[in-house]
């Protein structure tokens, strides 16, 4: 059976009629005598089903049209069909009433003037939804009544009350036109239902952000591209004004960004707008959006051909969370440093996001549309890392490509390389490695030729590098070379007021990846882990907020859930040795540099700020506090 279309009318004849009308033309549709409340029951038994639309007239038509958001089509009266009904009732006699609509009302008026007969000698009861078909018809009743004409529960009421009820019909001809008409509109509607989902399904699946709004720029449509960008769910979205969107998330279109304003602060964008104009008059607007660093790196990939993950920076330092001093500091001073290209240092314990920082200083930098090359010097072999840096020629060793092969400072030429735990490179390859530095030369293995390249080197490392040249792992000319520019990244224990938004952002990450709704933290939760030391940072916590999203039975990760993540015992932050000889957490500019000088020139970079030195310095302000008196800062 098709569900698509149903009639549902108050008579018994109309039904029948309907349905010899469906059969003739092949239509096997649901056709059901039903009124009111009744009507509507039977009609929402029908739509899980594939309803589409309904045929109805009478007081049915309009309980449907008020309780139901699905098309109705009238069902209209015919002259003739009418005049036949009023004439039985007229050859029958008495007093006669119809108990019904003004449309058919008005019918049995017209029949009556053509019969040349006074359109007061039928009674007119008009049905409302204030009162029962049975109510109205028994005030009728005690107005004694004879001939009651309606729909089916008018005459099947009349009839127990021993009077005489006249059904009204309708010709299988306006039947068969109505069934015709309502065809045609299914047909439209499912076809463009098709059309709304192969949209809908393109707009999904591209990899462009794409925003439909209204014609006062609230948000009709975002699909999962666009999504991305804002980090929010497009229930949060949908319906607001796209302009304080962008403004409250900080994006940005790049042609009209301040070019005095911190990069770092705002998501540059580029963004193409096209109204939607009907008779000339606007509908709205379909708005593109993408990431300028998103179309840098498409621009890179098509240029270089370059497919190899890690040959390009995907982040930029609005990836960077977190508001606290220490972290805007670093940010600050990473985003001064990426305009230049003397090499930089990057300093980080385990998972406080050191590439994240140098992904970010390239795609900042003058370089951001060139390769940029990630290497894990602690990942490869002793016996690889010389030919995977420079490269070798043909029949270098047993086992070489027969063609040779570009070592990674080659296919970083022009861009950006990036040597993480730099600590790990062997000391045997670090004079090669200062050659490059010094000079922007290389000379693959097994060869003559020197190769010269235009690289920005940046490097980090988790160790103490001055310590290593004491154990005399490292090479000392090497280390001054590295670090001509120094930036540390606070741990972090050293920032917990990160801790929030650092969360929210991961939720939404893995809540995405994951195909969940866990977008909110109890705060009981968020301050238990306020109070967790982390020792592998951002990393850890991640791991953490991940585990947390799958195991959560709700949108709420309650402290039922944390509990389930076997987090460490011992939640509390380690206390800091306020031991001159652990106050230098890291290298500062000169070997023998004393820890007052130290601390003065930290203070001096902080730009007086106690509470962001006491960071950098890895110290409790309070030390930090009583070190200044001692040396009669404070």
């Amino acid at each position: 059976m098709d569900y698509s279309i149903a009639i549902i009318v108050p008579s018994n004849e109309v039904s029948t009629t309907a349905r010899r009308a469906a059969e003739t033309l092949h239509l096997d549709i649901p056709v059901i005598a039903a009124s009111s409340g009744e009507a509507v029951e039977e009609a929402r038994k029908l739509i899980p089903l594939g309803l589409r639309l309904i045929i109805s007239h009478g007081i049915t038509y309009q309980y449907l049209k008020k309780e139901l958001s699905i098309p109705l089509l009238e069902l209209p009266f015919g002259g003739l069909d009418v005049m036949a009904t009023v004439k039985q009732a007229l050859d029958i006699g008495g007093r006669i009433v119809h108990i019904g609509t003004r449309p058919f009302y008005h019918y049995i008026c017209r029949s009556l003037t053509t019969l040349g007969i006074d359109t007061k000698r039928i009674f007119f009861c008009e049905l409302n939804m204030e009162q029962t078909i049975d109510q109205q018809v028994l005030t009728m009743l005690d107005y004694n009544f004879d001939v009651f004409i309606g729909g089916y529960p008018v005459v099947y009421t009349a009839r127990k009350a021993g009077k005489i009820g006249l059904e009204f019909n309708v010709s299988t001809e306006i039947i068969q036109t109505t069934l015709k008409n309502a065809h045609m509109i299914v047909t439209m509607m499912k076809q463009q239902e098709e059309n709304q989902a192969m949209d809908r399904a393109i707009l999904q699946t591209t990899s462009d952000g794409l925003i439909v709004t209204d014609p006062e720029n609230n948000i009709l449509f975002i699909n999962p591209a666009a999504v991305d960008i804002f980090r929010h769910p497009a229930e949060e979205l949908s319906g607001q004004n796209l302009d304080l969107m962008l403004q409250k998330y900080h994006i940005a279109d790049y042609r009209n960004m301040d070019d005095s304003a911190p990069g770092e602060s705002m998501v540059p964008v580029m963004m193409k707008k096209t109204p939607i104009v009907l008779r000339q008059e606007s509908k709205g607007t379909v708005i593109s959006i993408k990431k300028v660093s998103e179309i840098h790196d498409m621009e890179y990939k098509i240029r270089n051909d370059l497919i190899v993950k890690g040959f390009v920076a995907k982040h930029n330092f609005s990836d960077i969370i977190g508001n606290s001093p220490a972290i805007l500091l670093a940010k600050e001073k990473a985003a001064t440093y990426a305009r230049y290209n003397s090499t930089i240092l990057i300093y980080g314990e385990t998972g406080t996001g050191k590439e994240l920082f140098a992904q970010s200083i390239h795609n900042a930098s003058p370089r951001k549309k060139q390769p940029f090359i990630a290497v894990n010097c602690a990942a490869l072999p002793e016996n690889l890392i010389e030919s995977e840096l420079f490269g070798y020629v043909k029949g270098a060793f047993t086992g070489a490509n027969s063609k040779g092969k570009q070592g990674l400072f080659e296919q970083a030429d022009g861009g950006t390389i990036f040597l993480d735990e730099i600590s790990e490179i062997p000391i045997s390859i670090q004079s090669k490695l200062l050659r490059v530095l010094q000079e922007g030369d290389i000379i693959r293995i097994g060869g003559d030729k020197v190769i010269h390249v235009d690289i920005r080197i940046i490097c980090s490392s988790n160790k103490n590098l001055l310590k290593l040249i004491d154990e005399g792992t490292f090479k000392n000319d090497l280390y001054y070379r590295l670090s001509t520019l120094e930036i540390n990244i606070p741990p972090l224990r050293q920032r917990p007021e990160d801790i929030g938004p650092l969360t929210q952002a991961l939720l939404y990450k893995y809540s995405k990846k994951h195909n969940k709704n866990v977008y909110t933290l109890d705060p009981d939760v968020l301050s238990y882990l306020s109070r967790m030391s982390f020792p592998g940072n951002v990393r850890q916590l991640s791991n953490i907020i991940e585990r947390m999203v799958i195991l959560s039975d709700s949108d709420v990760v309650n402290m039922e859930t944390l509990m389930k993540c076997d987090l460490p015992t011992d939640t509390s932050v380690p206390a800091v040795s306020p031991t001159p000889a652990e106050v230098p957490s890291v290298p500062h500019r000169n070997l023998h540099e004393s820890e007052e000088t130290y601390i003065r020139s930290v203070l001096e970079e902080c730009g007086g700020n106690k509470t962001a030195a006491a960071r950098i310095l890895g110290i409790h302000p309070t030390t930090l506090w009583r070190k200044l008196k001692k040396m009669d800062i404070v």
